[in-house]
């Protein structure tokens, strides 16, 4: 992890004096897990596409005055919440799991009855339940797997804050869900709901 790290860092001086290399490895690096990150706020594929896009070109437009930061990832990641935000005027979309229930229901549709499947739908359903900033920290913390302190500095809410917004979420949860194990669904509705740049 440090490594990678490290790598992120050297990555980023190289491309505050213009490495075009570096800036390719940054945009594979990243490209990927910004996208499942930008469709947390955005049902339009083609719209978070053009943010991340918009990003990376501001990021080498503007480079020399690009600042340091404790966290490549997390500058990015913010970057483009606010990017994909302002189409919304700042507010949040959440749509993640109405786009993942509609698809899982697509998905279904064909199939004898899975048993995998309904709990994943239930979940989904449960989940859309919840105040929106517990949707968020959810969404970040399961689908994106942000560690905590990720979730803390997007959010803009102090560690122990996403903690406790996690832990009430998941105890409604498992109280919705009669015991389930909320955290093996969110593993297999990441793999359902798994997006491509």
């Amino acid at each position: 992890m440090c490594k990678e790290i490290n790598g992120d860092y050297l990555l980023w001086e190289k491309l505050k004096k213009g490495d075009t290399s570096a800036f390719n490895e940054l945009y594979e690096r990243y490209a990927g897990i910004l996208f499942s990150f930008g469709m947390i706020y955005s049902s339009d594929k083609e719209y978070v596409k053009d943010c991340i896009h918009d990003l990376f070109f501001e990021l080498f437009k503007y480079r020399k005055n690009l600042s340091e930061t404790n966290s490549i990832r997390n500058y990015l990641f913010k970057s483009l919440k606010r990017k994909v935000c302002s189409k919304q005027k700042g507010r949040l979309q959440l749509i993640y799991t109405a786009e993942s229930l509609e698809r899982n229901e697509g998905n279904s549709a064909g199939s004898e009855e899975d048993p995998l499947q309904e709990d994943i739908q239930r979940l989904l359903k449960a989940i859309q339940k919840l105040p929106e900033r517990q949707q968020e920290a959810l969404n970040l913390r399961f689908i994106v797997e942000l560690s905590y302190p990720e979730v803390a500095s997007i959010m803009d809410i102090s560690l122990e804050s996403v903690r406790t917004l996690v832990y009430r979420s998941v105890k409604t949860l498992r109280e919705d869900l009669k015991g389930k194990q909320v955290t093996v669904l969110f593993y297999l509705m990441r793999s359902y709901s798994s997006n491509d740049i």
